[in-house]
C-alpha cells in the first residue's frame, strides 16, 4: 500500500508539472518541446524568452536547461498527442492534504524559477552596461587623442610658418649686409689703390725729389683721409618681428643743451607716453650720473608711470652718427619705480660719439613677454577700465541721500493698519524726506499687502529717481523696487502693493519688531543735481530780500542800530544754510 501511494504521489506531480509552463506558471497554450530536457513551454513564452536572451546577450538558451538553442529549435506538440499537456482535474476531496503538499513545493518551485529569471535579466542589463561603457570610454580616448593631435599639428604649422617668415627676413637682412659689403669693398679698394700710389711714389724717389712733390703726396693723404671718412655702414638695427611675439611700442626721446643740464645734473625726463595696452611710461635721464655713477656715466631708467604692473621686456638705446648703444633686459615693474642702468655709458664715450649740436637722441621701447602674457596685461586692464566706467556711472548718476532706516512695532502696525513714519532725512542739496510704511497695507490694499511711500517734507518740486529695499539677512530674499517720479512738496508717492502681508510676516523681513528699509534719492545725472543746488540756493538768497526791503522802509523812519555791510551778511546767512543742509534732525519715532 506505500508503494502504491508514492507511486500516485509521483504521477500527479508530475502531471501538474507538465501541464504548466516554467515561464508564465499557467497552463501551457501551443507547447513547444526542449529537444534537450524535453521540457514544455508555451510558443509566446518560449519565443518572447529567446528575443529578449538575443537582445541583451546574443546567447539564446533554454530557460531550463541552459542549452543554446533558437525558437525554430523547440519541437510543436499536436493536440492529441501523448505528450500534449491536458487540463488537470481533481475531484477526490480525500487528497487535499496531498494536494496541499504538492501546491507548497509548486510554490518554491516557481520562485526559485522567478528568482532566476530576474538574476538572468539582471545579468544581461549588466553585461550590456559594461559594453556600452567600454565603448563610450574608448570614443572619448579616442576623441581627445584626435583633439591634442590636431591641436599640436595646428601649433606646428604656425610655428613652421612663423620659422619661415624669420628664416626670409634673416637671408633680407643678410643680403642688405652683403650688398653693403659690396659697396664698401670697393670704396675701400679705390683708397687702398690710392694709398698705394702714395707708397709707391715715397718708395721709389730719392729724399730730393720727395721735397719737390711734398705738397702733392700731402695732397693724396689728405683725400684718401677724407674719403675714409666717409665711409660708414648705414643698415638698420637687426629687428625681427613675429606673430607670436607682440610688437614693442617705441618712442623717441632727446635731450637738448646737454652742457648745461649736466653742471647742474637736473633729471631730464621725457612725456608721458601710452603703450598699446594702455600704460603710460617716461623715461628718466640724469646727464651727469646717479648714485656711484656720478660724474663717471649717464645713468638712463624706464618708469611704470601707471598702468599694470608686472613683468616686461624693454630697451633703450643712445643714437650716434657712427654706432649706438643699447641696453634691453626684462624686469617686473612697478608704479613710479624704474628700471635701467646707473652706468648705462661713460660721460667720456658719450662726448666723443654720441653728442651731436650739444644734444643726444634717445629711443625707448617696451612690450609684454608673450602673447600670453600680453592677453593677461590687457583682462586686467579691462577690468580696470570696467571699474573707471562704474565710477564714471556714479557721478553722472549722483546719489544725493542714500540712508538705511529701521522701523520699529511693525507687528502692532500690521494687525491696527497704522502708519509708520521715519525720521526726517535731510539731502546734501537742501530736501528734507521721510519714508510713510503701512505695514498692514493702505486704502484698497488693506490687510494684503505692505505700502510704502515717499514724501518730501520741504524742497523744490523736482524729478528724482527713487530706490527702496527692505533688508533681508539672505541677499537673495532682498526686496527692491525702483521708480522715477516728478515728487511734489507733502504730496507721497510710491506703491500700494509693495510686497504681500503673508510673505512679509513668514519669509523674515521682521526681525525684534523692526524692518530695515534701505531709501536711495539721486537727480537724474549730476547736471540736474547742480541745477537743483542752485534752486535751492537761490530760494534761500529770495528768503532773505524781502527782510532788506522792510529793512529800508524803516529805515525812512528812524536810523538804523546795525552798521553790518549787507555783504556779511548775506555771507553768514548763506554759511548758515549750507551747514542746515548738513545737519540731520534728531531722530524721534512717529505713530
Amino acid at each position: 500500500m506505500p508503494m502504491a501511494s508514492s507511486s500516485e504521489d509521483q504521477r500527479v506531480q508530475w502531471a501538474s508539472e507538465a501541464s504548466q509552463c516554467l515561464i508564465c506558471m499557467r497552463h501551457i497554450d501551443d507547447p513547444r518541446l526542449c529537444p534537450q530536457c524535453s521540457k514544455l513551454f508555451c510558443y509566446s513564452c518560449i519565443r518572447d524568452w529567446l528575443q529578449k536572451a538575443e537582445l541583451e546577450s546574443g546567447n539564446p538558451a533554454c530557460p531550463n536547461c541552459r542549452c543554446p538553442c533558437g525558437i525554430d529549435n523547440f519541437v510543436k506538440i499536436l493536440e492529441g498527442s501523448p505528450l500534449y499537456p491536458s487540463k488537470p482535474i481533481d475531484n477526490d476531496t480525500s487528497k487535499s492534504d496531498q494536494f496541499d503538499a504538492s501546491s507548497t513545493m509548486l510554490d518554491s518551485g516557481k520562485i526559485q524559477q522567478h528568482l532566476e529569471k530576474i538574476l538572468l535579466e539582471t545579468q544581461g542589463l549588466f553585461n550590456e552596461t559594461d559594453r556600452r561603457v567600454s565603448e563610450e570610454l574608448e570614443k572619448q580616448r579616442a576623441l581627445v587623442k584626435q583633439t591634442k593631435d590636431n591641436l599640436i599639428k595646428t601649433i606646428n604649422v604656425m610655428v613652421q610658418q612663423e620659422l619661415k617668415d624669420i628664416h626670409q627676413q634673416f637671408h633680407a637682412k643678410t643680403g642688405e649686409i652683403n650688398a653693403w659689403a659690396d659697396i664698401l669693398t670697393k670704396k675701400l679698394d679705390k683708397h687702398q689703390f690710392a694709398l698705394l700710389s702714395v707708397k709707391a711714389t715715397v718708395g721709389q724717389n730719392s729724399p730730393q725729389e720727395l721735397v719737390t712733390k711734398q705738397s702733392e703726396i700731402e695732397r693724396s693723404c689728405t683725400q684718401v683721409i677724407e674719403g675714409l671718412k666717409t665711409i660708414c655702414l648705414n643698415v638698420k638695427p637687426p629687428c625681427f618681428k613675429s606673430n607670436l611675439i607682440p610688437e614693442p611700442s617705441t618712442w623717441k626721446f632727446i635731450v637738448n643743451k646737454y652742457s648745461s643740464v649736466r653742471r647742474t645734473n637736473e633729471v631730464q625726463y621725457s612725456e608721458l607716453v601710452t603703450d598699446d595696452i594702455g600704460s603710460v611710461w617716461r623715461l628718466e635721464v640724469h646727464p651727469s650720473g646717479f648714485e656711484d655713477a656720478k660724474n663717471t656715466s649717464l645713468s638712463i631708467f624706464l618708469q611704470l608711470y601707471n598702468g599694470i604692473v608686472g613683468n616686461y621686456h624693454y630697451s633703450i638705446e643712445l643714437l650716434g652718427s657712427s654706432r649706438n648703444h643699447r641696453y634691453e633686459d626684462e624686469a617686473f615693474f612697478e608704479l613710479r619705480r624704474g628700471w635701467g642702468q646707473n652706468h648705462f655709458i661713460d660721460l667720456k664715450s658719450l662726448q666723443e660719439s654720441f653728442l651731436e649740436n650739444d644734444a643726444l637722441e634717445l629711443t625707448f621701447s617696451v612690450r609684454a613677454l608673450n602673447l600670453i602674457d600680453k592677453y593677461e596685461k590687457m583682462k586686467k586692464r579691462a577690468d580696470l577700465l570696467t571699474t573707471e566706467v562704474d565710477q564714471l556711472n556714479k557721478l553722472a548718476h549722483p546719489d544725493c541721500l542714500t540712508e538705511v532706516i529701521t522701523v520699529r512695532n511693525v507687528v502692532d502696525a500690521i494687525k491696527s493698519s497704522n502708519c509708520l513714519y521715519s525720521d526726517i532725512l535731510n539731502d546734501d542739496i537742501g530736501g528734507r524726506w521721510r519714508i510713510q510704511i503701512y505695514p498692514g497695507g493702505n486704502a484698497e490694499c488693506k490687510g494684503q499687502f505692505l505700502s510704502i511711500f515717499i514724501e518730501l517734507c520741504s524742497g523744490i518740486a523736482n524729478k528724482y529717481d527713487f530706490t527702496v529695499a527692505i533688508l533681508h539677512q539672505n541677499d537673495k530674499k532682498v526686496v527692491k523696487k525702483s521708480l522715477e517720479y516728478c515728487i511734489q512738496p507733502s504730496l507721497p508717492f510710491g506703491w500700494k502693493s509693495f510686497l504681500g502681508r503673508e510673505e512679509l510676516i513668514n519669509n523674515g523681513y521682521i526681525q525684534k519688531d523692526s524692518l530695515s528699509i534701505r531709501l536711495t534719492i539721486k537727480p537724474p545725472n549730476a547736471t540736474q543735481k547742480l541745477i537743483y543746488f542752485r534752486q535751492y540756493h537761490d530760494q534761500a538768497f529770495g528768503n532773505m530780500y524781502p527782510q532788506r526791503k522792510e529793512s529800508v522802509a524803516s529805515n525812512d523812519c528812524k536810523p538804523t542800530t546795525s552798521q553790518e555791510p549787507l555783504e556779511s551778511r548775506l555771507r553768514k546767512t548763506s554759511i548758515s544754510f549750507v551747514k542746515n543742509l548738513f545737519t540731520k534732525s534728531p531722530s524721534t519715532d512717529q505713530q
